[in-house]
This record gives structure tokens, C-alpha cells and sequence, in this order.
């Protein structure tokens, strides 16, 4: 069997959730599945990664030249190479199919947010997204789910029948080192080589906010919160410290920060090395979204031995299960609870630690890419 996957958003230089998903799933097949045939669809030159692939691998270029198809490559391009040499099966790791496609297309949906929060996103952004899932999820032959929550929402929004999707949860891949009990055998905490090498100036003590700034994942309501919590403790040592790039509408959250500087420090788009800084610095992760198709942050919290605080909404508590501080995001004093908790309450943080490390251990790379195979397989 020819498998084509459209493999661009793998290819991506700066990665967020969806095109580390893909990657990642092309990774784990190239490891599991060594009979069929894959043909990964490029609109760019390939990084080095995709070179080591197996021989079963091919790498097809499409739109490089003149016209590299910067926009509708999905749409336009690469249903343009479907119409003329279409594979068995095709897969697009994301919510958009080629408007020619093979009659065994599957596609990967990760959230709705822009039918829930469509204020959050730029009016062309929605209408662009709400054309491509609903075509996507109407002539896929399969939908995939990254959560059950995704699964409800593609039933409720766009009259998925249940049957039509599978849910299969996103993976995750150890770092090891980041864990706070971690030693190598030297004997020298990797934590501290990290930090010795990191030029941010961090607080003694913080809450750590890493995520895109975007009025869904609710900073605002964090650091009002926050506030709150440090009124009734004044003399607790920790601060706020928020990570992340600035997202679509942000201006009213980046004036709430600078009203709030001498309880929030905010350090913009930070480097993998310096994230990992945070994680392994924090006395406690916290993001109380109104609003998640999976969440990664949370097993990125669990591996770094981090106490986590979230919402409980959406996929949440289905990636956090038992091992999150949770909170209502819509409540103020629910979240400054959840910090009193996690803060104060003894030993309370180091519980959540250790269900974190275990929870953890449900979620694999290779698991996630054994069920997304046997989906394209059926």
C-alpha cells in the first residue's frame, strides 16, 4: 500500500503543537511500519530529519521554483498532484484536504476554538478555517480526534457522525533530564548546568504562565488571581512569571501585565533551552484556558516534575486525569484557591509531582502512530 502524508507542517523550522504532532507521527511510523510505501508531499526543501527516514520513504517536492505555493498549497497543489498520481491513502495531519483527494483520505483535527472563541481570531483566519473542517470532516473517509472533548465538539458543531472519528491521544516524548530528581552520575544536577548557561533574570520564587498570549488561554484571569492571591499573602515570595509569544488580540493582555510589573514578570518568545529553565525554576505551571483540543504544556509540566494547575474544561482533565490542581476559569477565587493549594497546602505539591511522573507513562509517540496506522489501514 502507498501511504501519501502531506508532511509541510513537519517541516516547519519553529514548531508549535500541530506540526510537532506530525513530525513526530512520521518518526514513529518510519519505525513501526517498515512493509508499506510512504510518499511525504514538501512545498520546501527538507531538513536533514527527513533524509534519515527508512528507504520506504520517498520525499516529493511540489511547488518548488518559481511558484512555491505559499498559500492554498493543500487546496490548490497538491490536489492538482492527487488528480494526476494519487496514493492509496492519503493523510493530512491537520483539518484540511486536498479539494481532489484519493477516496482513502483521513484527516487529524486538534480543536474548534475558532467556533467557541470566533472573537479570538481574524475574520478571513475563521472563515478559512470553517470552510476547511467542515470539507475536511465531510469527505475524509476517517477523522481523527486528538481528545474526546474534539470528538464532542466535531459531533455538536459539525454533524460528525460519532462513528466516522477515532480518537487517538497525542503522544509524548520523555526529556529525562528535566526532572527535578534527575542526576547524572557526575553527580551535577543537569537543572543547574541549564540555568548557568540562561540569561534571564528570574524571580527567587514563581508561577510559571508558558503559552501563546491569546485571550482563550486566560492570563488576564490568572493575574487578576494572582493578584488576589498576593493581597491575602503578603508576604509570599513568588511572582508570576508569563512566557510566550503574543498572539491575536493580545493589546488588553499585555496592558493588564504592565499594570501588574511588580507581580508578573513577562519574558515574550523563549528558546527550547531557556523553556526548559522555567519548567525546572517553577514552584508551580498554571494555565487556566478557557479552552484546549489536547494541551501538550501539561505533559511538558508532568516531565519536568512540575506542579500543575488547570482548568477543568474541554480535553484537560483528559490529559491530566488525577494529577492537576484544577480550577474553574471562569472564577477568580477558584483559581486563586488552586494556588493557595498548590503553594501552601503541605505536601500537596509534591503529590501532584509524583501522579504527574505516572500519569505520564500513558502517553507514547509510538502508541499514538500503532493506532493512527491502523486507522489508515481499515
Amino acid at each position: 500500500m502507498i501511504i501519501g502524508i502531506e508532511a509541510e507542517r513537519a517541516n516547519e523550522g519553529s514548531k508549535t503543537g500541530v506540526e510537532h504532532y506530525a513530525q513526530q507521527l512520521i518518526l514513529q511510523l518510519a519505525e513501526i511500519d517498515h512493509e508499506n510505501e510512504y510518499i511525504l508531499y514538501l512545498r520546501t526543501q527538507p531538513q536533514d530529519w527527513f533524509l534519515q527516514l527508512p528507504k520506504n520513504f520517498k520525499i516529493k517536492i511540489l511547488g518548488y521554483g518559481p511558484v512555491k505555493f505559499p498559500y492554498l498549497w493543500t487546496q490548490l497543489r497538491l490536489s492538482w498532484e492527487m488528480l494526476v498520481a494519487a496514493p492509496d491513502v492519503l493523510f493530512v495531519p491537520a483539518a484540511s484536504l486536498p479539494l481532489i483527494h484519493p477516496k482513502r483520505s483521513f484527516i487529524t483535527v486538534h480543536d474548534v476554538a475558532w467556533r467557541l472563541y470566533p472573537n479570538t481570531f481574524k475574520t478571513l483566519k475563521r472563515w478559512y478555517l470553517e470552510f476547511t473542517t467542515w470539507f475536511a470532516c465531510s469527505f475524509a473517509r476517517k477523522v481523527i480526534a486528538v481528545s474526546e472533548s474534539t470528538k464532542k465538539d466535531l459531533i455538536k458543531y459539525y454533524g460528525v457522525p460519532a462513528e466516522k472519528v477515532a480518537v487517538v491521544l497525542h503522544g509524548y516524548t520523555p526529556q529525562g533530564v528535566e526532572t527535578r530528581d534527575t542526576r547524572l552520575d557526575s553527580g551535577v544536577d543537569p537543572r543547574r548546568k541549564r540555568q548557568e548557561t540562561s540569561q534571564m533574570q528570574l524571580p527567587e520564587k514563581f508561577v510559571l504562565f508558558l503559552s501563546t498570549l491569546q485571550p482563550r488561554k486566560n492570563l488576564e484571569g490568572l493575574i487578576a488571581a494572582f493578584r488576589q492571591f498576593k493581597q491575602k499573602h503578603p508576604d509570599d515570595l513568588h511572582k508570576l512569571v508569563v512566557a510566550g509569544r503574543v498572539g491575536w488580540k493580545a493589546e488588553s493582555i499585555l496592558q493588564e501585565i504592565e499594570r501588574n510589573k511588580d507581580i508578573v514578570v513577562y519574558l515574550n518568545h523563549v528558546t527550547d533551552e531557556d523553556r526548559a529553565v522555567l519548567y525546572a525554576k517553577a514552584s508551580a505551571f498554571c494555565v487556566p484556558s478557557f479552552y484546549e483540543g489536547f494541551g501538550m504544556w501539561v505533559l511538558e509540566a508532568f516531565d519536568a516534575g512540575v506542579p500543575v494547575i488547570t482548568s477543568r474544561i474541554s480535553s484537560l482533565p483528559e490529559v491530566a486525569g488525577d494529577a492537576a490542581e484544577y480550577c474553574d476559569p471562569h472564577n477568580i477565587d477558584s483559581i486563586e484557591q488552586a494556588l493557595e493549594h498548590v503553594l501552601l497546602v503541605s505536601g500537596r505539591a509534591e503529590r501532584l509531582v509524583q501522579e504527574g511522573k505516572d500519569r505520564l507513562k500513558d502517553f507514547s509517540w509510538r502508541k499514538c502512530a500503532e493506532q493512527t496506522l491502523e486507522q489508515l489501514r481499515s
